[in-house]
C-alpha cells in the first residue's frame, strides 16, 4: 500500500503504449503455487479447494488455518444511499487443533443461516466475533467447510483520505471526481469483517473465488482471473473470478463502475499483459503513469523472481488516499493523476507488493515493515535501474525526506521503532511513514553490510522460500545471518527493533602532512544511549578539488584521520544518500548541502537538521 497523503496526522505526502477502448477481457489465468500438488499427510481425504489439496495447516494460527474463501454476493437494492446485498460465503479450513467451535470476525450484517459440511448448526455473536458451533468434533488437522448466509447494506464512502475508521468494508461511493456512483471494497488494515465473516488477520492467507451480480450497466473487477460473465435478464449481470495463489485476506476486492476505460500495456516478458481501467477523463495521465509498468514487471522478475499471480490491473477508485495492493486488482486514488510522479510511484510500490505482502505475508501486524518498507526498497531499485544514476538519487532524496519529516515531527514518546516489541499492536497505530521509508532505507543500508548482490540474491531467495507463506523479522534476521555469515544483531537492534537515526555535525581539522582528522559528533536524544554505529561516507572538498572517504563512527563522537590530497573547506554528508541519519544545521553550523534545508525538529527539542528537496510530482 502506498498513500498519496500521510496516514497519520497528514504528516508528509507520500510518496505506455495503450489500445483503444475495449470490453472487459479474459485476464491470463492465474499461477497455481508451484507447490499446490504436494498434499500434507494430515489433509483430509478428497477435500480440496477448487481442486487444489489443502495442504498443512499453518500451526501458528489459532485453532485453524483458512485455506480458501468462496463469495456468492448479489446486489439486492441499488437505489442510491440505500444500496444493500445478500451474500453466501463458503471458507475452507484446517483445524490447528481439536475444535467444536470455531470463532470468525464479522461486524454487522444479518447472518440468516450457518452450515458445517452441509450440516446446519447454531451460531453466537458477541461484538464483531461470531462463533460457529461444530455439529460433530472436528480432529487436529482435520478439514471442514463452514457456510454462512447473510445480508447487509453497502457502506456508505466518502472520497478523499477520509482514513479507514470512516471508509472501509464494502462501500457505495455516490459521487467519485466524475460524479457518479462508484461500488468498492477497501478491507485494509482488519475491515473485510465489515463485509464478510473470515478470519481477519493478515498471516491467514487464503485462496479466494468471487461470484458477483451487479446492475448489468456496471463492469465488475475481482482478484484473480475471470472465469465468466453471464447475464441473468433481469437487468443484472454475474460476474466470476478465481485467485488461487493464497492472499491476506485484505487484498479480497470488488470494484464496480460504468464508465471504466480499459486500457492494457505491452506485454511484459512473462507473458502479463496489465490492464488499467482509468476514467475516460483521465485517460492521457493513465497512460503517462503506467508506461513503464510492464519493464517494472520485467524488472521485479528478473531480479526478485517469478510473478506468481498471473492476471494484473490497476483501477482508478475514490476513497483510497494513494494506493492499495489488492492482489491483481491494485486500487489507485483517483485524484492522484494530476501528479504523475506520485502515480506512477504509487504503481510501482503497489506492484512489488506482489513480492513483498501479498506473496509473503506478514507474520503480525508488527512486521508492517516487510510489507510497506520492501515494497518502498524495491520501487528505489527499479527507479534506479530505469531512471539513471539521477532519478535513482532524486528519488532516495524523496523517501529520506518523507522518512525524516515523519521522525522529527513526532514527540519522542510517540516514536516506534521499525519493528515494535510483542504484543501485537493495532496497526493503525504503526500506520506512518516510519515503516515505509525508514523500513526502506533499512533494506539500503544492508547493501552496506552485506553487498548489494548478497542482498539481492538473499532477497530473491525470501520470496522464494516463504511464497504463499508468512514471515517475520526475526526470520529475517537469521536467515540473513547464515546466508552472508555476519553477525547482524547490532544492526537490527539499532535500525529496526531501536528508534530515530542519526543527526550529526562533522568537522575536520588539519593533522599530519597529507592527512585530515574528520570528528563526527551525533547530536540526538533519542535513540541508542550511545549513539548510533555505522559506516559514514564523506565527499571533503576544496574548489573544483573533491575525494570520498569513509569514517567508522562508534559513538557518541568518533574522529578518524584519513589520507586527503587537499586541505578540505566543506563536507558532504552521505553524498549518494545511502544512510537513514541527517545533518544538524543552524548558528555556528555548516550550511545544508545545495538544495537542502534547514529545519526545525519537534522531536528534539532546539535542534535543526537539514532536510532533502521534495522531488517533483
Amino acid at each position: 500500500m502506498t498513500t498519496a497523503l500521510p496516514r497519520v496526522a497528514l504528516l508528509a505526502l507520500a510518496l505506455a503504449a495503450c489500445k483503444t477502448a475495449s470490453p472487459v477481457p479474459a485476464p491470463t489465468v492465474d499461477a497455481a503455487p508451484a507447490d499446490a500438488a504436494d498434499a500434507a499427510a494430515d489433509a483430509p481425504a478428497g477435500l480440496s479447494f477448487r481442486g487444489r489439496p489443502l495442504g498443512e495447516p499453518d500451526r501458528a494460527m489459532p485453532d485453524v488455518d483458512a485455506i480458501g474463501y468462496e463469495l456468492d454476493l448479489a446486489v439486492t437494492d441499488a437505489t442510491p444511499g440505500a444500496e444493500a446485498f445478500r451474500a453466501t460465503l463458503r471458507a475452507t479450513f484446517l483445524a490447528t487443533r481439536a475444535l467444536t467451535s470455531v470463532a470468525l470476525d464479522l461486524e454487522g450484517n444479518e447472518v440468516d443461516e450457518v452450515s458445517v459440511d452441509g450440516a446446519a448448526t447454531t451460531h453466537t455473536r458477541t461484538g464483531d466475533r461470531l462463533d460457529v458451533a461444530l455439529p460433530q468434533p472436528v480432529a487436529d488437522g482435520a478439514g471442514f467447510v463452514v457456510s454462512i448466509r447473510y445480508h447487509g447494506v453497502f457502506l456508505q464512502g466518502r472520497t478523499g483520505a477520509a482514513g479507514f475508521n470512516t471508509n472501509g468494508g464494502l462501500m457505495a461511493v455516490q459521487r467519485n471526481r466524475e460524479g457518479r456512483r462508484v461500488f468498492m471494497s477497501l478491507d485494509w488494515p482488519g475491515r473485510t469483517r465489515r463485509w464478510l465473516p473470515v478470519r481477519d488477520h493478515p498471516r491467514d492467507g487464503a485462496m479466494i473465488a468471487t461470484r458477483l451480480t451487479f446492475p448489468a450497466a456496471l463492469t465488475v473487477v475481482s482478484n484473480g482471473r475471470r472465469v465468466g460473465v453471464t447475464d441473468n435478464g433481469d437487468e443484472t449481470r454475474t460476474w466470476e473470478y478465481e485467485a488461487l495463489t493464497p492472499m491476506p485476506i485484505y487484498d479480497l476486492h470488488v470494484g464496480a463502475y460504468d464508465q471504466w476505460v480499459d486500457q492494457e500495456t505491452p506485454a511484459a516478458a512473462n507473458g502479463v499483459v496489465i490492464h488499467h481501467y482509468d476514467y475516460s477523463s483521465m485517460m492521457a495521465q493513465a497512460n503517462a503513469a503506467y508506461a513503464d509498468i510492464h519493464e517494472t514487471m520485467n524488472f521485479y522478475t528478473d531480479t526478485f523472481g517469478a510473478y506468481r499471480w498471473g492476471a494484473m490491473a490497476f483501477l482508478q477508485e475514490p476513497a483510497i488516499g494513494g494506493g492499495m495492493e489488492h492482489a491483481t486488482v491494485v486500487s489507485m486514488e483517483e485524484t492522484m493523476f494530476t501528479r504523475p510522479r506520485v502515480a506512477r510511484n504509487v504503481a510501482i510500490h503497489e506492484l512489488a507488493h506482489h513480492w513483498s505482502g501479498n506473496l509473503v505475508r506478514i507474520a503480525t501486524w508488527n512486521d508492517l515493515w516487510l510489507s510497506e518498507g520492501f515494497s518502498d526498497y524495491l520501487t528505489g531499485r527499479y527507479i534506479e535501474s530505469h531512471d539513471g544514476a539521477a532519478g535513482g538519487l532524486a528519488q532516495w532524496q524523496d523517501v529520506l525526506r518523507q522518512g525524516l519529516t515523519t521522525e522529527h515531527a513526532m514527540r519522542d514518546t510517540a516514536l516506534l521503532a521499525l519493528r515494535p516489541a510483542d504484543p501485537e499492536a493495532d496497526p493503525l497505530r504503526m500506520f506512518t511513514l516510519i515503516v515505509y521509508k525508514h523500513g526502506a532505507f533499512t533494506l539500503r543500508m544492508l547493501e552496506a553490510v552485506v553487498g548489494r548482490e548478497a542482498l539481492t540474491t538473499f532477497l530473491r531467495g525470501w520470496f522464494d522460500r516463504h511464497a504463499y507463506g508468512a514471515a517475520g523479522t526475526e526470520a529475517l534476521r537469521t536467515e540473513l545471518e547464515a546466508a552472508t555469515q555476519r553477525d547482524l544483531r547490532g544492526f537490527f537492534d539499532q535500525w529496526v527493533y531501536g528508534v530515530f537515526h542519526p543527526v550529526m555535525t562533522v568537522t575536520t581539522a588539519a593533522a599530519t602532512p597529507g592527512m585530515v582528522a574528520v570528528t563526527v559528533r551525533q547530536v540526538q536524544t533519542v535513540g541508542p544511549t550511545a549513539g548510533f554505529s555505522y559506516p559514514l561516507e564523506l565527499e571533503l572538498r576544496n574548489g573544483s578539488m573533491s575525494q570520498r572517504v569513509t569514517v567508522a563512527v562508534t559513538g557518541r563522537e568518533t574522529t578518524a584521520t584519513v589520507a586527503a590530497g587537499f586541505t578540505p573547506t566543506s563536507v558532504v554528508i552521505d553524498p549518494e544518500v545511502k544512510l537513514f541519519a541527517t545533518a544538524a544545521c543552524g548558528a555556528g553550523l555548516p550550511d545544508c548541502r545545495t538544495g537542502w534545508t534547514c529545519t526545525a525538529s519537534t522531536t528534539l527539542a532546539g535542534v535543526r537538521y537539514c532536510l532533502p528537496p521534495a522531488a517533483p510530482q
